[in-house]
């Protein structure tokens, strides 16, 4: 696939995740699963993010495009603690996800942490049993 095609393709992905985000924010924020209103509003900051900085990424240049930080359908070699994982993880919006397929939804504890970090950064998850060191060894957005 040619360079400018695959960023075409990129590029709509990207339009595509803020349609979903536009239209599925208010069913999300108020699925009811969240743990605390704590909860609940970070999450919602967390789209707002994600959202500002999509549309930041979609005004620039390809190499932004290309080669930027965590974000839904990327790919990431993740090192937790000691431990690098042996494959990559994708991503994904609710639904996608299954763990057999390493894939990592974008709602879980994991892939809050994850989206919008970069190469090299350290992230600490929280889990119900704890809270984990990530470093984010690549992202490859496919």
């Amino acid at each position: 696939m040619s360079h400018s095609l695959r960023t075409v393709s990129l590029r709509e992905e990207l339009v595509q995740q803020l349609v979903y985000l536009d239209e599925h924010k208010f069913s999300i924020l108020d699925r009811g699963t969240w743990e605390s209103p704590a909860e609940r509003a970070e999450v919602q900051a967390m789209i707002k993010r994600y959202q500002e900085t999509v549309e930041r990424i979609l005004s620039g240049d390809n190499d932004a495009l290309e080669r930027s930080m965590v974000l839904v359908g990327s790919r990431v070699s993740l090192r937790i603690g000691q431990e690098t994982l042996d494959e990559p993880y994708r991503i994904v919006i609710p639904g996608e996800a299954e763990l057999d397929e390493f894939c990592i939804s974008l709602w879980s504890p994991m892939g809050r942490g994850l989206i919008l970090a970069c190469p090299g950064e350290t992230v600490t998850i929280q889990t119900p049993f704890g809270s984990d060191e990530v470093l984010i060894l690549d992202n490859r957005y496919e």
